[in-house]
């Protein structure tokens, strides 16, 4: 006994460090001695290392599946998001006149995107209503409320500033709570397209924009004939 006082009198923990560092297979064939090992919590209580170590890996293991649960729902919804551009964008390109072009818009706004409210701002030289949802807006007007949104280069999606949600939502302004906007543009920008909803949690700021931006390149193609005729 004295013997291993006097050797432990002369180890201090970082000897041990060094020795298990150097021997990792120590507690092979000592499994009585490794269960014997005691932590102490923050707590103040004391637990087995073997028991800290299945909490950690327990830990570890929720952790692991809270991330690809995380992932799974990100998929998802931009499958969901995928499929209704895909929609919608095939309807664009089948569309034989003006009337059926932005029909097949406001169909995807009601039935696909279940919008709140939706608006088509086209910047031209003389303001005008085309329908209750499409009209024409001098650009240097519009910038004044919807200046970033225009400069924007990719969809922008989340919670909008009171300026630009009333400028783009008008009267259906109070029942947004969440919107997409894509800046239509050839070069510069032509059109500002704004989707509205009232689920706070529908257009999130970290939803993917690759799908949605499709529907922003299909616009800036096909909308100047509908606009000019």
């Amino acid at each position: 006994m004295n013997k291993a006082k006097a050797a432990t009198d002369q180890m201090n923990p970082d000897d041990v460090v060094e020795f298990l560092a150097a021997h990792p297979d120590f507690f092979i064939g000592r499994e009585q001695l490794l269960q014997s090992l005691t932590l102490v919590q923050d707590s103040g209580n004391t637990v087995s290392l073997v028991e800290r170590q299945a909490s950690m890996l327990r830990e570890q293991n929720a952790e692991t599946r809270n991330k690809l649960d995380e992932l799974l729902t990100a998929a998802q919804s931009n499958n969901e998001v995928f499929d209704k551009c895909r929609s919608l964008i095939l309807s664009l390109i089948a569309s034989h006149d003006s009337d059926s072009f932005f029909a097949a818009l406001e169909n995807s706004f009601n039935q696909e995107f279940k919008s709140t409210a939706y608006s088509l701002i086209v910047f031209g030289d003389t303001p005008r209503q085309i329908n209750h949802f499409t009209s024409v807006v001098n650009e240097s007007s519009a910038a004044e409320y919807v200046g970033a949104l225009m400069r924007a280069t990719e969809p922008t999606l989340g919670v909008l500033r009171p300026a630009e949600q009333d400028f783009l939502f008008r009267h259906a302004s109070d029942k947004v709570h969440s919107a997409a906007v894509l800046a239509v543009r050839i070069d510069e920008p032509i059109a500002l397209l704004a989707i509205g909803s009232e689920d706070k949690d529908y257009f999130k700021s970290g939803l993917g924009t690759l799908f949605i931006g499709f529907v922003a390149d299909t616009l800036a193609l096909l909308l100047p004939r509908h606009i000019d005729h």
